[in-house]
């Protein structure tokens, strides 16, 4: 099948009499955005703001790692393009934001992987400005997370989304690009103090 044509809302089972929502054999909890964006602000609090990016980078990382193995198990899609767009499809559905692909590149016998596109509606950029003044940098950290996790464990090696535009600092949309992380230069310095953990998961899922 074709990424748009996952229609989560289907595949989602709600099982009133043990209180369990479930998607295809995982367990999925439903919290209001408010919420979320009060949890983020607390941790940057408590935590820093560096402690609190890798933070939320990281278990959104692992969230889509083992999201892509879920749906990789459960659907077969036409090809491996479409396999790799239903990321966004998926992070649409979730009410996460709006995820728009745009240009993808990529060639897993020479490493090389390329991937943008346009978020829109971020919760992540509007919860920032409901606790913030705009940011001098791209605050959406765990979209950033979650779309690197998905590109690893579908190009099977270390790929790390940033945003070159994001509402978060005054734009008016949020853009991401996802590249092998070899092919990354100075940009990649924040992420090194927890490189090693990601790869040490991504052999480790493996």
């Amino acid at each position: 099948m074709k990424a748009l044509d996952f229609n989560m809302p289907k595949e989602i089972e709600f099982n009133f009499e043990k209180g369990i929502t479930s998607f295809k054999g995982s367990r999925v909890l439903i919290f209001d955005a408010n919420i979320m964006g009060l949890l983020r602000n607390n941790l940057i609090a408590e935590l820093g703001e560096e402690k609190a990016r890798a933070f939320l980078f990281k278990l959104d990382f692992q969230n889509a790692y083992e999201e892509f193995l879920n749906m990789k198990q459960n659907y077969e899609f036409d090809n491996e393009m479409e396999l790799l767009a239903s990321g966004p499809t998926i992070h649409t559905w979730r009410g996460i934001v709006q995820a728009t692909p745009k240009e993808i590149k990529f060639d897993k016998a020479a490493g090389k992987f390329y991937f943008t596109g346009v978020w829109s509606n971020s919760w992540e950029a509007e919860q920032y400005l409901m606790f913030n003044e705009k940011a001098k940098v791209p605050i959406c950290w765990s979209l950033t997370g979650y779309a690197s996790g998905w590109c690893s464990a579908f190009f099977g090696s270390l790929t790390i989304a940033m945003e070159p535009v994001c509402v978060g600092k005054g734009d008016d949309h949020c853009e991401w690009l996802i590249k092998d992380a070899k092919s990354w230069g100075p940009e990649l310095m924040f992420i090194k103090k927890f490189l090693r953990i990601l790869t040490y998961r991504i052999l480790l899922w493996d």
